[in-house]
């Protein structure tokens, strides 16, 4: 009750303070506007004594003297006096008796500014005959003979001073007069020591940004805080500025919020001792009833005692109650538990629970072991520990929804790291279980390996994929022999025998490939399973270096080489007894990446090129090329067929 009181009083006073500097701050704005008007009239009282000594006859004929007396009995202004120069110097100086010899001007840098006709209101600036501190009210006139005179009303600076103590400031109060340049001109305190010295940086500011009014909080020149309001005169461009120290805007509310504090807290203090009091008779009662509380945490049984207070007593009898059914309870929910926890355990697949920040709770032996890790090293880390980045996202974003109850259950596959470094996969269904109010509360994660299964489909994926590019392939060839094998005007009979040919040296080079489990084999099998049909393979000749050629190069290989002896046979070194063949191939280049071999036959018929060309021709000249990026050349000399093929090493090996 005290607080709020206090909080109250503590606001009524600072909105006091906030009036009563308000107050002041309208008091002071309205002050400096006052001494601004005050400034103006003084200068009002210049302005016009100069207007009429401008005008004088005596000054457009040069008659000084006559002036000068004029000008004498003309001012009623204390601290001033008349100035009138030429262009050498000083004509008329009231200030000094008359005849006495005048200042010679060294600069007319103070005529800039000055035109005939205006007024000028000068700044703050020494005088050469008075040397003190003193303003000018001046204007320039033509004479009779054209030439220009500066006629200067001039006023000492403390004359100023003194319209600051005719205003009875009140006695704390710092009243100025500041010129354009926001240099002092008249202070109300201590002027002799900062009159003709700038104001504080931030008035000189102010000044000089032009600024008509304002009040704001600052540090006098005397190193003060201070309220300082500033007026501009539009006039003369002059500005007064009046300050208030704070303390003595803050010092009676200051002196209020201290009574205040201090009454506050012996009230607080009375309150608190009361309160104490009041307390300590409850405090024992209460006392039993937390260690009662505690004991029902812990599940001890609890017996009522009686207190005297008997509120006190009606919660000790409830929480009595309360002890022996939760124990009635926590008995069947541990049996359930126990049950509950054997079935998991003992069940062949993984269960885990997942708190709302994927982390495990819990984890079953299954769980351990499929991946290999402890259920310590598991309780407290994210199931994605595991699961490899390119099956994380949808678990992640599935799981999410989970969570935000968009999902109930969802099931996926990922791929996931075992402990060693294997990988496998598992087929995860994720439960959400949620309270009463539908709140996300963990989910159950069973999890199932399928490494095995997904091998096994994947063997399986590939052997159909590769069987269907094979028979393809070779329906493909066998399409393109038998094309090739009846086109044209041959024998039925010739060309059923050339086919045939050509399908066995497919099938041999299909048997090879099978042996090597259709990887690459060796160019030397190649050469001799296509040689063999040929008179037993021993009139061929063969060497090179240990070369395996990919399985299209291969078949390639095998069926150009049949043409080749089958055109030997006919036309070539195989049909006579005498001829045989030589077949080389050895790697050439810097770095012995381009295979070149060499069919070359030998001490057979004298051969002529053939007219036109075959289905051997096309195939070896085309076919060839085109399959091994290489070049391929098939000569006809007289003494005998020359095929010549050369190819990268890489195209032979990897097709």
């Amino acid at each position: 009750m005290l607080v709020p009181a206090l909080i109250a009083a503590g606001s009524a006073v600072y909105a006091g303070y906030l009036n009563d500097r308000t107050g002041v701050e309208k008091h002071l704005q309205e002050t400096s506007r006052a001494l601004s008007l005050v400034v103006d009239r003084q200068f009002g009282q210049a302005e016009a004594l100069l207007w009429a000594l401008s005008t004088s006859s005596q000054l457009r004929v040069k008659d000084y003297l006559a002036f000068d007396a004029r000008a004498r009995a003309a001012i009623r202004i204390p601290g001033t006096w008349v100035v009138v120069e030429d262009e050498r110097g000083q004509v008329v100086n009231t200030l000094l008796p008359p005849g006495n010899a005048l200042p010679v001007l060294s600069s007319r840098d103070h005529w800039k500014g000055a035109a005939e006709g205006t007024v000028r209101i000068s700044n703050l600036f020494t005088g050469l005959v008075a040397k003190r501190p003193a303003v000018g009210v001046d204007t320039l006139i033509t004479t009779a003979d054209g030439s220009r005179l500066f006629v200067s009303v001039v006023t000492r600076a403390d004359t100023m001073s003194q319209i600051l103590i005719d205003q009875s400031l009140p006695q704390d109060w710092i009243g100025a007069i500041l010129d354009r340049n926001g240099t002092v001109v008249a202070r109300n305190k201590d002027s002799d020591r900062f009159v003709g010295h700038p104001a504080t940086p931030e008035n000189v500011r102010r000044v000089q940004a032009g600024v008509s009014q304002g009040v704001w909080e600052g540090i006098s020149l005397d190193g003060v805080p201070t309220v300082v309001a500033l007026s501009r005169s539009p006039s003369s461009g002059w500005s007064t500025i009046v300050a208030v120290p704070q303390a003595e805007i803050t010092g009676p509310a200051g002196r209020t919020a201290l009574y205040l504090a201090a009454t506050g807290a012996m009230l607080l203090a009375s309150g608190t001792l009361i309160a104490w009091r009041v307390g300590r008779s409850i405090a024992a009662p209460i006392e039993r009833l937390a260690l009662d509380a505690e004991a029902l945490g812990r599940g001890a049984p609890l017996v009522a005692r009686r207190s005297g207070v008997a509120e006190v007593d009606r919660v000790a009898g409830t929480l009595s109650s309360a002890s022996a059914e939760l124990r009635k309870r926590e008995a069947a929910l541990r049996a359930s538990e126990e049950r509950l926890r054997a079935t998991q355990e003992n069940a062949p697949v993984a269960i885990a629970e997942i708190g709302s920040d994927g982390r495990f709770l819990s984890v079953n032996e299954a769980r351990c072991r499929l991946t290999g890790h402890t259920k310590d090293e598991l309780i407290g880390q994210h199931f994605a520990h595991v699961t490899t980045e390119g099956s994380l996202d949808e678990d992640l974003a599935l799981f999410a929804k989970h969570v935000s109850g968009e999902l109930d259950a969802y099931t996926t596959e990922s791929e996931f790291k075992l402990k060693d470094g294997r990988r496998g996969w598992a087929r995860v269904t994720s439960t959400a279980i949620r309270n009463d109010h539908g709140t996300f509360r963990y989910a159950v994660r069973v999890v199932e390996d399928i490494t095995e299964r997904r091998a096994a489909e994947r063997r399986q994926k590939l052997m159909i994929n590769e069987l269907n590019h094979r028979v393809k392939n070779t329906l493909a060839v066998v399409q393109s022999i038998a094309a090739q094998s009846f086109k044209g005007e041959l024998d039925p009979k010739m060309a059923l025998r050339a086919f045939q040919g050509r399908l066995l040296a497919l099938s041999e080079a299909h048997n090879l490939l099978t042996l090597e489990n259709w990887e690459a084999a060796p160019l030397e099998r190649i050469v001799e399973n296509a040689l063999r049909p040929f008179a037993g393979g021993n009139r061929f000749e063969t060497e090179g270096p240990m070369v395996r050629v990919g399985p299209k190069a291969a078949v390639a290989l095998a069926l150009a080489f049949h043409e080749l002896c089958t055109n030997a046979s006919k036309y070539g070194a195989l049909s006579t007894e005498e001829g045989r063949v030589r077949i080389a191939w050895f790697l050439e280049g810097e770095l012995r990446d381009v295979l070149h071999l060499r069919w070359e036959e030998i001490g057979g018929p004298e051969v002529q090129a053939p007219t036109r060309s075959g289905f051997g021709s096309r195939l070896i000249g085309r076919k060839l090329a085109a399959e091994f990026e290489g070049a391929v050349e098939l000569r006809f000399p007289v003494s005998g067929a020359v095929c010549e093929i050369t190819a990268p090493l890489a195209i032979i090996e990897s097709r």
